[in-house]
Protein backbone atom coordinates (compact mmCIF):
# COMPACT_ATOMS: atom_id res chain seq x y z
CA UNK A 1 0.00 0.00 0.00
CA UNK A 2 1.24 3.46 -0.90
CA UNK A 3 -0.02 5.77 1.82
CA UNK A 4 -2.32 4.97 4.72
CA UNK A 5 -4.56 7.99 4.83
CA UNK A 6 -8.35 7.94 5.01
CA UNK A 7 -8.78 6.47 1.52
CA UNK A 8 -6.59 3.43 2.07
CA UNK A 9 -7.39 2.64 5.70
CA UNK A 10 -10.63 0.77 4.97
CA UNK A 11 -8.84 -1.14 2.19
CA UNK A 12 -6.19 -2.17 4.72
CA UNK A 13 -8.82 -3.28 7.24
CA UNK A 14 -10.52 -5.49 4.64
CA UNK A 15 -7.28 -7.06 3.44
CA UNK A 16 -6.23 -7.76 7.02
CA UNK A 17 -9.56 -9.52 7.60
CA UNK A 18 -8.75 -11.64 4.54
CA UNK A 19 -5.35 -12.58 6.04
CA UNK A 20 -3.44 -10.83 3.26
CA UNK A 21 0.19 -9.81 3.67
CA UNK A 22 0.31 -6.01 3.62
CA UNK A 23 3.34 -3.80 3.06
CA UNK A 24 3.22 -0.05 3.54
CA UNK A 25 5.18 2.76 1.93
CA UNK A 26 4.33 5.96 3.80
CA UNK A 27 6.21 9.27 3.58
CA UNK A 28 4.21 11.04 6.28
CA UNK A 29 4.05 8.72 9.28
CA UNK A 30 3.46 11.71 11.56
CA UNK A 31 0.14 12.39 9.81
CA UNK A 32 -1.48 8.95 9.85
CA UNK A 33 -4.42 8.17 12.14
CA UNK A 34 -4.29 6.46 15.51
CA UNK A 35 -6.04 3.42 14.00
CA UNK A 36 -3.36 3.15 11.32
CA UNK A 37 -0.69 3.28 14.00
CA UNK A 38 -2.41 0.44 15.86
CA UNK A 39 -2.41 -1.79 12.78
CA UNK A 40 1.28 -1.14 12.22
CA UNK A 41 2.14 -1.74 15.90
CA UNK A 42 0.26 -5.08 15.86
CA UNK A 43 2.26 -6.22 12.85
CA UNK A 44 -0.80 -6.41 10.60
CA UNK A 45 0.98 -4.05 8.23
CA UNK A 46 4.69 -4.47 7.48
CA UNK A 47 7.22 -1.95 6.26
CA UNK A 48 7.57 -1.66 2.49
CA UNK A 49 10.37 -3.66 0.91
CA UNK A 50 11.19 -5.01 -2.51
CA UNK A 51 9.12 -8.14 -2.91
CA UNK A 52 6.82 -9.83 -5.40
CA UNK A 53 3.53 -8.01 -4.74
CA UNK A 54 0.27 -9.15 -6.32
CA UNK A 55 -0.89 -5.54 -6.67
CA UNK A 56 -0.48 -2.10 -5.10
CA UNK A 57 -3.21 0.22 -3.85
CA UNK A 58 -2.03 3.81 -3.89
CA UNK A 59 -3.26 7.02 -2.35
CA UNK A 60 -4.14 9.69 -4.94
CA UNK A 61 -1.20 11.87 -3.90
CA UNK A 62 1.37 9.53 -5.46
CA UNK A 63 1.87 10.64 -9.06
CA UNK A 64 3.12 8.44 -11.86
CA UNK A 65 6.45 10.28 -11.59
CA UNK A 66 7.08 8.89 -8.08
CA UNK A 67 10.04 6.54 -7.85
CA UNK A 68 8.05 3.79 -6.10
CA UNK A 69 5.27 3.93 -8.71
CA UNK A 70 7.86 3.73 -11.50
CA UNK A 71 9.50 0.72 -9.84
CA UNK A 72 6.17 -1.08 -9.50
CA UNK A 73 5.29 -0.37 -13.12
CA UNK A 74 8.70 -1.60 -14.28
CA UNK A 75 8.12 -4.86 -12.41
CA UNK A 76 4.66 -5.20 -14.03
CA UNK A 77 2.84 -4.96 -10.70
CA UNK A 78 -0.70 -3.55 -11.12
CA UNK A 79 -1.16 -0.17 -9.42
CA UNK A 80 -4.75 0.81 -8.63
CA UNK A 81 -6.59 3.36 -6.52
CA UNK A 82 -9.02 2.50 -3.72
CA UNK A 83 -11.85 3.53 -6.08
CA UNK A 84 -10.96 0.68 -8.45
CA UNK A 85 -10.28 -1.72 -5.56
CA UNK A 86 -13.68 -1.05 -4.01
CA UNK A 87 -15.56 -1.24 -7.29
CA UNK A 88 -14.14 -4.72 -7.94
CA UNK A 89 -15.21 -5.91 -4.47
CA UNK A 90 -18.83 -4.74 -4.64
CA UNK A 91 -21.57 -6.71 -6.37
CA UNK A 92 -22.47 -4.79 -9.52
CA UNK A 93 -22.86 -1.40 -7.81
CA UNK A 94 -24.97 1.25 -9.56
CA UNK A 95 -22.63 4.23 -9.57
CA UNK A 96 -23.17 7.92 -10.23
CA UNK A 97 -19.65 9.29 -10.66
CA UNK A 98 -18.89 13.00 -10.77
CA UNK A 99 -15.65 14.56 -11.96
CA UNK A 100 -14.50 17.90 -13.36
CA UNK A 101 -12.09 20.67 -12.47
CA UNK A 102 -14.66 22.55 -10.40
CA UNK A 103 -18.04 21.79 -8.88
CA UNK A 104 -17.49 18.08 -8.18
CA UNK A 105 -18.28 18.11 -4.47
CA UNK A 106 -21.28 20.41 -4.72
CA UNK A 107 -22.77 18.45 -7.64
CA UNK A 108 -22.27 15.06 -5.96
CA UNK A 109 -23.77 16.35 -2.72
CA UNK A 110 -26.73 17.91 -4.54
CA UNK A 111 -27.44 14.61 -6.27
CA UNK A 112 -27.26 12.82 -2.93
CA UNK A 113 -29.66 15.32 -1.35
CA UNK A 114 -32.16 14.84 -4.18
CA UNK A 115 -31.97 11.06 -3.75
CA UNK A 116 -32.59 11.49 -0.04
CA UNK A 117 -35.74 13.54 -0.70
CA UNK A 118 -36.85 10.80 -3.12
CA UNK A 119 -36.43 8.24 -0.31
CA UNK A 120 -33.69 6.41 -2.22
CA UNK A 121 -30.87 4.84 -0.25
CA UNK A 122 -27.56 6.22 -1.49
CA UNK A 123 -23.91 6.28 -0.47
CA UNK A 124 -22.09 9.63 -0.85
CA UNK A 125 -18.31 9.54 -0.85
CA UNK A 126 -15.13 9.19 -2.85
CA UNK A 127 -12.76 12.12 -3.14
CA UNK A 128 -15.23 14.49 -1.46
CA UNK A 129 -14.00 16.26 1.66
CA UNK A 130 -15.35 16.27 4.26
CA UNK A 131 -16.77 12.86 3.47
CA UNK A 132 -16.09 9.17 3.41
CA UNK A 133 -13.88 7.23 1.00
CA UNK A 134 -15.63 4.79 -1.34
CA UNK A 135 -13.82 1.93 0.42
CA UNK A 136 -15.92 2.42 3.57
CA UNK A 137 -18.88 1.11 1.53
CA UNK A 138 -17.27 -2.34 1.79
CA UNK A 139 -18.41 -2.45 5.42
CA UNK A 140 -21.94 -1.11 4.82
CA UNK A 141 -25.21 -2.59 3.63
CA UNK A 142 -25.67 -2.36 -0.17
CA UNK A 143 -27.14 0.88 -1.52
CA UNK A 144 -29.34 1.59 -4.50
CA UNK A 145 -26.87 4.20 -5.75
CA UNK A 146 -23.27 5.11 -4.96
CA UNK A 147 -22.68 8.82 -5.60
CA UNK A 148 -18.94 9.37 -5.91
CA UNK A 149 -16.72 12.36 -6.46
CA UNK A 150 -13.74 11.16 -8.51
CA UNK A 151 -10.48 13.07 -9.05
CA UNK A 152 -8.24 12.99 -12.10
CA UNK A 153 -5.61 11.23 -9.96
CA UNK A 154 -8.04 8.40 -9.25
CA UNK A 155 -9.25 8.18 -12.84
CA UNK A 156 -5.68 7.67 -14.03
CA UNK A 157 -5.79 4.27 -12.31
CA UNK A 158 -9.23 2.92 -13.12
CA UNK A 159 -9.46 -0.36 -15.00
CA UNK A 160 -12.93 -1.92 -14.70
CA UNK A 161 -14.62 0.99 -12.88
CA UNK A 162 -18.00 1.44 -14.58
CA UNK A 163 -20.43 4.25 -13.70
CA UNK A 164 -24.06 3.95 -14.73
CA UNK A 165 -24.15 7.77 -14.87
CA UNK A 166 -20.90 9.68 -15.36
CA UNK A 167 -20.97 13.46 -14.84
CA UNK A 168 -18.29 15.80 -16.21
CA UNK A 169 -18.85 19.31 -14.85
CA UNK A 170 -16.09 21.16 -16.74
CA UNK A 171 -12.39 21.01 -17.61
CA UNK A 172 -9.81 23.76 -17.17
CA UNK A 173 -6.12 23.89 -16.30
CA UNK A 174 -5.36 22.41 -12.89
CA UNK A 175 -3.01 19.98 -11.12
CA UNK A 176 -0.22 20.53 -13.64
CA UNK A 177 2.27 19.81 -10.86
CA UNK A 178 0.91 16.22 -10.79
CA UNK A 179 0.00 15.62 -14.44
CA UNK A 180 2.56 15.82 -17.22
CA UNK A 181 0.59 18.47 -19.09
CA UNK A 182 -2.95 19.69 -19.71
CA UNK A 183 -3.59 17.01 -22.33
CA UNK A 184 -2.85 14.23 -19.84
CA UNK A 185 -5.12 15.96 -17.32
CA UNK A 186 -7.93 16.20 -19.92
CA UNK A 187 -7.53 12.56 -20.91
CA UNK A 188 -7.63 11.53 -17.24
CA UNK A 189 -11.00 13.26 -16.82
CA UNK A 190 -12.34 11.54 -19.93
CA UNK A 191 -11.53 8.15 -18.41
CA UNK A 192 -14.71 8.47 -16.35
CA UNK A 193 -16.48 7.28 -19.55
CA UNK A 194 -13.94 4.51 -20.28
CA UNK A 195 -16.09 1.48 -19.48
CA UNK A 196 -19.53 2.87 -20.16
CA UNK A 197 -21.90 1.13 -22.58
CA UNK A 198 -24.77 2.35 -24.73
CA UNK A 199 -27.17 1.62 -21.85
CA UNK A 200 -25.30 4.06 -19.57
CA UNK A 201 -25.45 7.86 -19.42
CA UNK A 202 -22.94 10.68 -19.70
CA UNK A 203 -23.99 14.04 -18.26
CA UNK A 204 -21.75 16.66 -19.85
CA UNK A 205 -21.43 20.45 -19.70
CA UNK A 206 -22.51 21.51 -23.18
CA UNK A 207 -21.20 25.05 -22.64
CA UNK A 208 -17.61 23.97 -21.93
CA UNK A 209 -15.46 24.63 -25.03
CA UNK A 210 -12.93 21.95 -24.02
CA UNK A 211 -15.67 19.29 -24.12
CA UNK A 212 -17.18 20.16 -27.49
CA UNK A 213 -14.50 18.24 -29.39
CA UNK A 214 -14.75 15.05 -27.32
CA UNK A 215 -18.49 14.29 -27.46
CA UNK A 216 -17.97 11.75 -30.26
CA UNK A 217 -15.61 9.75 -28.03
CA UNK A 218 -18.37 8.96 -25.54
CA UNK A 219 -20.16 5.64 -26.17
CA UNK A 220 -22.96 6.13 -23.64
CA UNK A 221 -26.12 8.21 -24.04
CA UNK A 222 -25.13 11.87 -23.68
CA UNK A 223 -27.32 14.33 -21.80
CA UNK A 224 -26.13 17.93 -21.89
CA UNK A 225 -26.61 20.69 -19.35
CA UNK A 226 -26.02 24.41 -19.79
CA UNK A 227 -27.53 27.50 -21.37
CA UNK A 228 -27.12 26.68 -25.03
CA UNK A 229 -28.82 23.30 -25.44
CA UNK A 230 -32.49 22.98 -24.61
CA UNK A 231 -32.66 19.22 -25.08
CA UNK A 232 -31.13 18.49 -21.68
CA UNK A 233 -31.03 20.52 -18.45
CA UNK A 234 -31.07 24.30 -18.86
CA UNK A 235 -32.54 27.45 -17.36
CA UNK A 236 -33.92 30.80 -18.36
CA UNK A 237 -35.57 32.07 -15.21
CA UNK A 238 -36.84 28.52 -14.59
CA UNK A 239 -34.96 25.26 -14.21
CA UNK A 240 -35.99 23.13 -17.17
CA UNK A 241 -35.40 19.70 -18.65
CA UNK A 242 -36.09 19.61 -22.35
CA UNK A 243 -39.47 21.30 -22.85
CA UNK A 244 -40.51 20.71 -19.24
CA UNK A 245 -40.20 23.66 -16.85
CA UNK A 246 -39.79 22.82 -13.17
CA UNK A 247 -39.32 25.73 -10.73
CA UNK A 248 -37.76 29.22 -10.51
CA UNK A 249 -33.97 29.51 -10.50
CA UNK A 250 -34.05 32.12 -7.73
CA UNK A 251 -35.34 29.51 -5.27
CA UNK A 252 -31.87 27.90 -5.29
CA UNK A 253 -30.11 28.75 -2.02
CA UNK A 254 -26.61 28.51 -3.54
CA UNK A 255 -24.95 31.70 -4.76
CA UNK A 256 -23.24 32.19 -8.12
CA UNK A 257 -23.79 31.20 -11.74
CA UNK A 258 -21.32 28.33 -11.35
CA UNK A 259 -23.59 26.79 -8.71
CA UNK A 260 -26.56 27.08 -11.08
CA UNK A 261 -24.53 24.93 -13.48
CA UNK A 262 -23.89 22.42 -10.69
CA UNK A 263 -27.63 22.36 -10.06
CA UNK A 264 -28.30 21.72 -13.77
CA UNK A 265 -25.96 18.72 -13.74
CA UNK A 266 -27.77 17.37 -10.69
CA UNK A 267 -31.14 17.96 -12.35
CA UNK A 268 -30.04 15.97 -15.41
CA UNK A 269 -29.00 13.03 -13.23
CA UNK A 270 -32.29 13.11 -11.31
CA UNK A 271 -34.36 13.11 -14.51
CA UNK A 272 -32.35 10.19 -15.93
CA UNK A 273 -33.12 8.18 -12.80
CA UNK A 274 -36.78 9.17 -13.01
CA UNK A 275 -37.11 11.09 -9.76
CA UNK A 276 -40.35 13.00 -9.21
CA UNK A 277 -40.16 16.76 -9.80
CA UNK A 278 -41.29 17.58 -6.26
CA UNK A 279 -38.38 15.56 -4.80
CA UNK A 280 -35.96 17.26 -7.20
CA UNK A 281 -37.21 20.67 -6.13
CA UNK A 282 -37.00 19.83 -2.43
CA UNK A 283 -33.54 18.33 -2.82
CA UNK A 284 -32.20 21.36 -4.68
CA UNK A 285 -33.95 24.08 -2.69
CA UNK A 286 -32.96 22.71 0.74
CA UNK A 287 -29.30 22.26 -0.14
CA UNK A 288 -26.83 24.61 1.55
CA UNK A 289 -23.22 25.36 0.69
CA UNK A 290 -20.69 22.74 1.74
CA UNK A 291 -17.98 23.73 4.21
CA UNK A 292 -15.21 25.81 2.62
CA UNK A 293 -17.21 26.38 -0.59
CA UNK A 294 -18.73 29.88 -0.54
CA UNK A 295 -19.59 29.11 3.06
CA UNK A 296 -21.24 32.08 4.74
CA UNK A 297 -19.78 32.40 8.24
CA UNK A 298 -22.11 35.25 9.14
CA UNK A 299 -22.10 39.02 9.39
CA UNK A 300 -20.43 40.70 12.35
CA UNK A 301 -20.42 44.46 12.93
CA UNK A 302 -21.81 44.89 9.41
CA UNK A 303 -19.03 42.89 7.72
CA UNK A 304 -19.85 39.60 5.97
CA UNK A 305 -17.36 36.69 6.07
CA UNK A 306 -17.14 34.05 3.30
CA UNK A 307 -14.99 30.92 3.61
CA UNK A 308 -14.10 29.69 0.12
CA UNK A 309 -10.91 27.81 0.96
CA UNK A 310 -11.75 25.02 -1.50
CA UNK A 311 -11.08 27.49 -4.30
CA UNK A 312 -7.63 26.22 -5.34
CA UNK A 313 -7.51 27.17 -9.03
CA UNK A 314 -8.05 30.23 -11.17
CA UNK A 315 -11.39 29.35 -12.78
CA UNK A 316 -12.98 28.54 -9.42
CA UNK A 317 -11.55 31.70 -7.88
CA UNK A 318 -13.00 33.93 -10.59
CA UNK A 319 -16.45 32.30 -10.49
CA UNK A 320 -16.60 32.54 -6.70
CA UNK A 321 -15.38 36.14 -6.63
CA UNK A 322 -18.08 37.17 -9.09
CA UNK A 323 -20.75 35.28 -7.14
CA UNK A 324 -20.51 37.78 -4.26
CA UNK A 325 -21.82 41.32 -4.72
CA UNK A 326 -20.54 44.53 -3.19
CA UNK A 327 -17.10 45.63 -1.97
CA UNK A 328 -14.86 42.61 -1.33
CA UNK A 329 -11.61 42.30 0.60
CA UNK A 330 -9.91 39.12 -0.61
CA UNK A 331 -7.42 36.85 1.15
CA UNK A 332 -5.44 35.41 -1.76
CA UNK A 333 -2.44 33.15 -2.30
CA UNK A 334 -1.03 29.73 -1.58
CA UNK A 335 1.00 27.13 -3.42
CA UNK A 336 1.04 27.17 -7.21
CA UNK A 337 0.21 23.97 -9.12
CA UNK A 338 1.89 24.77 -12.40
CA UNK A 339 -0.35 27.78 -13.08
CA UNK A 340 0.19 31.53 -12.71
CA UNK A 341 -3.34 32.69 -11.84
CA UNK A 342 -2.74 35.90 -13.79
CA UNK A 343 -6.32 36.21 -15.03
CA UNK A 344 -7.72 35.97 -11.51
CA UNK A 345 -5.14 38.38 -10.10
CA UNK A 346 -5.90 40.86 -12.91
CA UNK A 347 -9.59 40.77 -11.98
CA UNK A 348 -8.70 41.44 -8.34
CA UNK A 349 -6.65 44.46 -9.42
CA UNK A 350 -9.70 45.89 -11.21
CA UNK A 351 -12.55 44.85 -8.92
CA UNK A 352 -11.37 44.02 -5.37
CA UNK A 353 -11.54 46.72 -2.74
CA UNK A 354 -8.34 45.31 -1.22
CA UNK A 355 -6.29 42.12 -1.10
CA UNK A 356 -4.41 40.37 1.70
CA UNK A 357 -1.70 38.04 0.40
CA UNK A 358 -1.13 34.86 2.41
CA UNK A 359 0.88 31.98 1.02
CA UNK A 360 4.08 30.56 -0.37
CA UNK A 361 3.69 32.62 -3.55
CA UNK A 362 3.34 35.93 -1.66
CA UNK A 363 6.37 37.47 -3.38
CA UNK A 364 5.01 36.56 -6.82
CA UNK A 365 1.58 38.08 -6.12
CA UNK A 366 3.16 41.12 -4.47
CA UNK A 367 5.24 41.77 -7.61
CA UNK A 368 2.24 41.19 -9.87
CA UNK A 369 0.16 43.77 -8.00
CA UNK A 370 2.98 46.30 -8.02
CA UNK A 371 3.52 45.82 -11.76
CA UNK A 372 -0.18 46.56 -12.28
CA UNK A 373 0.06 49.68 -10.04
CA UNK A 374 -2.37 48.18 -7.55
CA UNK A 375 -1.64 49.47 -4.06
CA UNK A 376 -4.59 48.31 -1.93
CA UNK A 377 -2.89 45.20 -0.62
CA UNK A 378 -0.61 43.95 2.11
CA UNK A 379 1.14 40.71 2.98
CA UNK A 380 0.17 38.59 6.01
CA UNK A 381 2.13 35.85 7.78
CA UNK A 382 -0.70 33.86 9.36
CA UNK A 383 -4.45 33.51 8.93
CA UNK A 384 -5.13 35.56 12.04
CA UNK A 385 -2.75 38.24 10.77
CA UNK A 386 -4.54 38.15 7.40
CA UNK A 387 -7.94 38.66 9.02
CA UNK A 388 -6.68 41.51 11.18
CA UNK A 389 -5.26 43.27 8.14
CA UNK A 390 -8.42 42.62 6.11
CA UNK A 391 -10.51 44.29 8.80
CA UNK A 392 -8.34 47.39 8.52
CA UNK A 393 -9.70 47.82 4.98
CA UNK A 394 -13.29 46.77 5.71
CA UNK A 395 -16.31 48.92 6.46
CA UNK A 396 -19.95 47.93 7.20
CA UNK A 397 -21.48 46.50 4.03
CA UNK A 398 -18.20 44.97 2.86
CA UNK A 399 -17.33 41.27 2.56
CA UNK A 400 -14.09 39.68 3.73
CA UNK A 401 -13.60 36.59 1.62
CA UNK A 402 -11.05 33.79 1.80
CA UNK A 403 -10.79 33.11 -1.93
CA UNK A 404 -7.19 31.95 -2.37
CA UNK A 405 -7.09 30.76 -5.99
CA UNK A 406 -4.13 28.54 -5.15
CA UNK A 407 -3.51 25.26 -3.31
CA UNK A 408 -3.15 25.09 0.48
CA UNK A 409 -0.09 22.83 0.78
CA UNK A 410 2.21 25.60 1.92
CA UNK A 411 1.13 26.62 5.41
CA UNK A 412 -1.73 24.11 5.78
CA UNK A 413 -2.27 20.35 5.53
CA UNK A 414 -5.14 20.79 3.06
CA UNK A 415 -7.88 23.22 2.02
CA UNK A 416 -10.07 22.18 4.97
CA UNK A 417 -7.28 23.02 7.42
CA UNK A 418 -6.93 26.44 5.79
CA UNK A 419 -10.69 27.00 5.92
CA UNK A 420 -10.86 26.02 9.57
CA UNK A 421 -8.05 28.44 10.36
CA UNK A 422 -10.12 31.20 8.76
CA UNK A 423 -13.25 30.11 10.62
CA UNK A 424 -11.42 30.09 13.96
CA UNK A 425 -9.96 33.53 13.28
CA UNK A 426 -13.40 34.93 12.41
CA UNK A 427 -15.19 33.35 15.35
CA UNK A 428 -12.40 33.96 17.82
CA UNK A 429 -13.06 37.67 18.08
Amino acid sequence: MLGLGRANLAVAELLIDEKSDLYLYEEHMDMISERARELIAKGDIKTYQDTNFDFAVTSPGFSEKHEVIRTLRTNHIPVIDEIEFTYQRLDNPRIIAVTGTNGKSTTASLISNILKHADMKAFLGGNISPGQPFSTALFNEPCGYYVLEISSFQLMRVDKFHPYIAVLTNISRDHLNWHRDFEEYRQAKMRIFLNQKSSDYAVVNGDDPVLKDVMDDIRSQTVLFGLNDHHGAWFNGMFAYGKERLFPVDKLALEGDHNKMNALASLAVAKIIGIDNSAIEQGMMTFKSLPHRLEDLGTFKGIRYINNSMCTNEIAAIASFKAIDGPRIIIVGGKQKGDTGEHYLSILVKEAKACIILGENAAYINNFFEDKHFSSFTVAHSMRDALTKARNFARPGDTIMLNPGFASFDYFSDFADRGEAFRIAVQGD
